[in-house]
């Protein structure tokens, strides 16, 4: 697996949202019917940066735990202004961050060990997680690839590790 690392100016996002428990999605893959819902409104979003760019987001809640906890999705697509979103859509705003980044390309849904592979990256390298969200960003590729597969980068903010020596 390629692990690249780099920073990455603040963004603004708008999107339509989920919020759910990952045993959850992994059983009802609702993360994506949030996707096929999201690409039918596309088109109601104005002042889009990057039309053959879409974005994947998730939000983990403060202490984390998978098994219980829900987290935020977003499929959403990255702005220029987000004072106005279509109705039954949000906003959202981060900031300027590093990134260690890998690139999938498979089929939907299953995504899962490569976020598994790149947190174990991350633990082992001199870097850890900086926030508490992640970005999939998914190109035009995905078009060429068929209607259930994708490609996509995978986006892990990070900041390097505070090493204290102790004598």
């Amino acid at each position: 697996m390629d692990i690249r690392i780099e920073k990455k100016d603040p963004f603004k996002v708008i999107g339509m949202t989920l919020s759910v428990i990952l045993s959850e999605e992994r059983e009802k893959k609702l993360i994506t019917a949030l996707h096929d819902n999201f690409s039918e409104r596309i088109h109601e979003i104005k002042n889009r940066i990057e039309p053959l760019k879409e974005y994947g987001i998730f939000i983990d809640p403060p202490n984390y735990n998978p098994n219980s906890d829900p987290f935020t999705w977003i499929a959403g697509v990255e702005v220029e202004d987000i004072s106005d979103p279509p109705k039954e859509m949000k906003s959202f705003e981060f900031p300027k961050q590093l990134y260690a980044i890998t690139t999938y390309e498979g089929p939907k849904g299953e995504a899962g060990s490569i976020y598994d592979a790149l947190y174990t990256w991350i633990n082992q390298s001199d870097y850890e997680i900086a926030a508490d969200y992640g970005l999939e960003i998914y190109s035009s590729v995905s078009d060429k690839l068929g209607p259930n597969y994708i490609h996509m980068d995978l986006y892990f903010p990070i900041k390097e590790k505070d090493l204290l020596i102790k004598d």
